[in-house]
């Protein structure tokens, strides 16, 4: 329905008003005669017709509903309890029984909770009502919650102007403070007294060494040595990264071992990290060397070894030359006297023994490499057979004579099997050439 205007709009008015009975009849509007009895009748009666878009009816009906509805505050109060005949228990100032102390709890704890309620409703500034009864409610509430900071509590002891905070002389930081204490330190990130970025050292700003003054006719030149030779500048180490991991049951830096919680000589090593020095010892640093010390937590887990990395070239070797295994198990074990001789045998190099040559007939020069690595060079004629190198060979080298052997050339590789065959008859050996010992 439309607004209405006019005559029709202080019709409904009327109507509301006759029906409801809020006023006498006798008060005119300023337009015509209306049964409310005041300007703020009227206000009403328009607000209630408003709400149900001018039905007289549903109008009325609400207007009687929102009558039926009690007071809140009104309902909230309580109504004074009244004493049997015979009571004879506590009594208040104004004469009603004393409630039960349950109840008590309850309407001081409702009216805590109403209060603040209200001046949170409020939304202005708070009473020292309002804070007390908070905090009474808050203490109430959280009263039975378990303190985890107790067992750090502190005690004090003494009047008002001579109070002393009483500890216990053997608690000191535990090994969980420490821990906690060094996450802390790694959360804000603290800058190092250096800063975050290398500094390059300073370049000297004169010059240094050795000089040499100018001479002349009555003067000769003459050298000055420098006065700081001796003197070597100070060495700036290089800043180190080191990775700390938190266990469970210890910690460990990088790769290393575990240091355990419980054991007391690594208490130390904790309160060092967290005041801000470097172990030298488990950070492997040296004095005065700055360290980035990165702090990964691992407090659901327990230390486990990590697996060794493989670092190739390590372990023994065997340099080329060398006799080969084979020949050192299979010789025989010399005695303890002779020992020596062989020390001395081995250490100085075998001297090529003589061969018969006649100057007069043509001649050739043969290298010979013995097993051993040792090189020999003899001339030969060119009427000698190949069995006159095994011969110089079985002289050259006593080991030679205790195994198998064969002499073959280099390239191409061929062994020397005839041992009649004569050297000059051979075409690698027209002009000399090189005889390899190979063991078999």
């Amino acid at each position: 329905m439309t607004e209405p205007t006019g005559t029709q709009r202080d019709d409904l008015i009327s109507q509301f008003c006759a029906v409801t009975g809020t006023g006498p009849q006798e008060v005119r509007s300023i337009r015509l005669k209306s049964a409310c009895a005041s300007t703020d009748q009227v206000n009403q009666a328009e607000t209630a017709l408003k709400a149900t878009e001018w039905d007289v009816a549903n109008a009325v009906t609400m207007f009687y509903a929102s009558q039926d509805q009690p007071d809140e505050q009104d309902a909230a109060e309580p109504t004074p309890a009244q004493a049997p005949p015979g009571y004879t228990g506590p009594r208040t100032l104004s004469g009603a029984p004393a409630p039960a102390a349950d109840q008590s709890s309850s309407s001081s704890s409702s009216s805590g909770a109403r209060n603040q309620q209200r001046g949170a409703a409020r939304g202005g500034p708070r009473t020292l009502r309002d804070i007390q009864s908070e905090g009474a409610s808050q203490g109430h509430a959280h009263g039975h919650d378990d303190d985890d900071d107790e067992e750090d509590q502190d005690f004090f002891a003494g009047g008002e102007k001579s109070g002393l905070a009483v500890q216990n002389p053997n608690s000191g930081p535990s090994t969980r403070d420490q821990i906690n204490s060094i996450l802390d330190r790694a959360r804000r990130n603290m800058p190092r007294p250096g800063g975050e970025d290398e500094q390059e050292p300073a370049r000297p700003t004169h010059f240094r060494g050795q000089g040499q003054t100018l001479g002349g006719d009555e003067e000769p030149s003459r050298v000055i040595p420098d006065p700081l030779a001796g003197a070597s500048a100070p060495r700036r180490l290089e800043r180190v990264r080191r990775v700390m991991h938190l266990w469970r049951d210890g910690f460990s830096i990088d790769d290393g071992r575990l240091y355990r919680y419980d054991d007391p000589a690594n208490a130390g090593l904790l309160e060092m990290i967290n005041s801000g020095r470097a172990p030298l010892d488990i950070l492997d640093v040296e004095h005065n060397q700055e360290v980035d010390l990165e702090v990964q937590p691992h407090r659901e887990e327990d230390y486990v070894a990590p697996k060794p990395k493989y670092k190739p070239f390590s372990g023994s070797g065997q340099r080329l030359g060398s006799p080969t295994p084979a020949a050192t198990s299979g010789s025989s074990t010399p005695t303890p006297a002779a020992a020596p001789a062989a020390a001395s045998s081995s250490s100085a190099a075998p001297q090529a023994p003589t061969v018969q040559v006649d100057d007069s007939q043509p001649t050739l020069t043969m290298q010979i490499r013995l097993g051993d690595g040792t090189r020999l060079q003899s001339r030969f004629n060119t009427s000698h057979t190949i069995g006159d190198l095994y011969d110089f060979v079985n002289r050259a080298s006593p080991a030679s004579l205790e195994r198998d052997y064969a002499l073959m050339t280099t390239f191409p590789s061929k062994d020397l099997n005839e041992k009649a065959q004569v050297l000059g008859d051979m075409p690698e050996f027209k002009r000399g050439g090189v005889v390899v010992q190979k063991w078999k």
